[in-house]
């Protein structure tokens, strides 16, 4: 039996299921380039403070994906027929939790996030085509990234309508092994670089407030370190579920060990970075050129990856058959050209990265993982007592003591209430909520920080600035 588009989730992890080392591929795709070339500026603009936040935040990630990981594996023992919704693992959690209404708002909210996180990919794939073609022709050929979003745009549309579930797990491989060549070839071009510091630098660190810098950077960082969309989907397929917190671990660690050497390479080498990426301001090479084409192709690749769970969704909703058609083609293009239309609108990308991040990916990542976790855990904890009771009950009725016990044992409740260990049960417990909540309320409240002053960024950008590419291309429309 061979796995295809029709193929659940859960007949595909009988068939061929994902190993805990491949899951910590597909974490480090999620992951991407991103941490390597564009993370590092932001990080630097909050000076020591920068530490400190990607420590932090880094943590608290991968922390609640562990908490939805926790989540899932107890709404299996409570629910079994969950796996039958496999395919929208995050929203058949919220349904269990808390309603269908609001399980229907964060799939739109889903739906949303995965959507505009690809925005930033097509922009800084299409810059880095541009820098590409400026390298390698010595400024002969200076094709603006306006017009590359475009044709980049063009390009992935038939990759799109062919693209589905199956071809994850080669897609995936490709991406990483880019990402490793980008960095090891990114960390070559700084090491055998001329030192130099930028002038205009840190003109712009300083004229900028520190708490500012930290909002920005704050939802740089959750947009770039967001797992909780795909996290699910990597765990149902996994052959030992368990195990999911040991790949994010290691997914972690590596994309944060690259981020780290990359980041202190780039500060002893060019000092305060005054471009949001660094392939910008390292000096024309081969090596560069290579990896402005890798990038490119990294984010494409990324983009088809994760925008196939968006299209099924749409899809399905629309009741579109998932064997190849029309009106899937019809669908999957008028969702690009939007796409285009929207990274043409846009003034800078590292912008368009903290607004998602701020306003979209916070919630998923930082709200509703502890809310729903702490929700399974009061399910569980009231369907261990009604399975006590109604325990309790058939032996006030049969007087068979046996069959209480062995009841008992095959629940499993003589381990989750062994007198010994209670009392360290009830302090980790308690102290789990705590944080929960702690992670809650500090996360909403940065949120609605962020978000307000992203929207301020973006009005200032737009108004004394920069002008979006779709400013430029019209002109030129009109001028031709």
């Amino acid at each position: 039996m061979q796995a295809n588009e029709n193929t659940f989730l859960i007949d595909r992890n009988r068939v061929n299921g994902l190993s805990t080392i491949f899951a910590v591929v597909c974490i480090l795709d999620v992951f991407g380039v991103f941490p390597v070339i564009t993370l590092p500026k932001a990080i630097m603009d909050c000076g020591y403070y920068g530490f400190l936040l990607i420590i932090s935040v880094s943590s608290m990630q991968m922390y609640t994906a562990v908490l939805l990981g926790r989540s899932w594996l107890i709404a299996e023992e409570l629910y079994p027929m969950i796996n039958k919704k496999n395919r929208y693992p995050y929203a058949a959690l919220t349904e269990i939790t808390f309603g269908s209404k609001f399980a229907s708002f964060v799939t739109f909210l889903l739906d949303l996030t995965i959507f505009g996180g690809g925005i930033p990919n097509l922009i800084v794939a299409s810059q880095n085509l541009q820098l590409f073609g400026q390298r390698v022709s010595n400024g002969s050929i200076d094709i603006s990234y306006c017009f590359w979003i475009i044709m980049v745009g063009a390009l992935l549309c038939p990759i799109l309508w062919l693209g589905s579930p199956k071809d994850m797990k080669c897609l995936c491989s490709i991406s990483v092994g880019i990402v490793l060549t980008v960095f090891f070839l990114t960390s070559g071009c700084i090491l055998f670089s001329p030192k130099y510091i930028p002038e205009e630098s840190k003109v712009v660190h300083n004229e900028n407030l520190p708490w500012k810098n930290i909002l920005k950077a704050y939802g740089i960082l959750a947009f770039q370190f967001d797992i909780h969309p795909s996290i699910l989907t990597i765990q149902v397929d996994m052959n030992d579920k368990s195990r999911l917190s040991k790949a994010l671990l290691s997914g972690f660690l590596i994309t944060l060990s690259m981020f780290g050497i990359t980041t202190i390479m780039a500060y002893l080498k060019l000092g305060l970075l005054d471009q949001p990426s660094i392939l910008e301001i390292l000096p024309t090479t081969v090596f560069l050129h290579a990896v402005a084409l890798l990038v490119a192709v990294q984010l494409c690749l990324t983009s088809a990856v994760s925008n196939c769970a968006l299209y099924q969704q749409m899809e399905d909703c629309m009741s579109i058959s998932r064997d190849f058609n029309s009106k899937r083609c019809i669908l999957r293009t008028t969702i690009s050209i939007l796409a285009i239309v929207i990274a043409e609108s846009v003034p800078k990308f590292d912008l368009v990265m903290s607004i998602i991040g701020g306003t979209l990916t916070a919630p998923l990542a930082f709200i509703l993982p502890p809310l729903i976790f702490l929700k399974m855990q009061m399910m569980k904890k009231l369907y261990i007592e009604q399975l006590a009771l109604a325990s309790f009950t058939n032996l006030v009725y049969t007087k068979d003591m046996s069959q209480y016990v062995e009841r008992k044992y095959d629940s499993e409740i003589i381990v989750s209430s062994n007198e010994s260990n209670h009392c360290k049960t009830f302090i980790y417990k308690y102290f789990e909520s705590f944080f929960c909540v702690f992670i809650i309320v500090f996360s909403t409240f940065l949120t609605l920080t962020t978000t307000y002053f992203n929207f301020l960024s973006a009005i200032y950008s737009y108004s004394n600035l920069t002008m979006p590419c779709i400013y430029n291309v019209s002109k030129a429309l009109i001028f031709i």
